[in-house]
């Protein structure tokens, strides 16, 4: 029975006098950093529980724009992939460009 009555200290009294006069503030202050614990600890699995079912499950018009940038990161992957390969180093130079060793001279 001694063990249960551990936590709060306030509601049994014991026989020897070992109460200061703040023991009863000491205790609430006990009560209060651990309530105070216990919610944040509450915010933090809160929150990690809004950031989990925000990533497995988005909003409709978020879920509409991941898979419209899908569909042009595809369209543009396939249109890199049927373009024509780069010319040849042999082809003359274009007149704008400048010669690759253009910053030597």
């Amino acid at each position: 029975m001694q063990s249960i009555l551990a936590f709060p200290v306030f509601l049994q009294r014991p026989e020897v006098i070992v109460h200061a006069p703040n023991t009863a503030a000491m205790d609430w202050f006990v009560i209060a950093t651990l309530c105070f614990f216990f919610f944040l600890l509450g915010c933090f699995a809160t929150a990690a529980w809004q950031i989990w079912r925000r990533a497995t499950r988005p909003e409709p018009h978020i879920r509409l724009l991941m898979e419209l940038s899908e569909s042009t990161e595809d369209k543009i992957i396939q249109a890199a992939e049927e373009a024509p390969p780069d010319k040849s180093p042999t082809d003359p130079p274009t007149p704008w460009e400048k010669p690759p060793d253009w910053w030597k001279q």
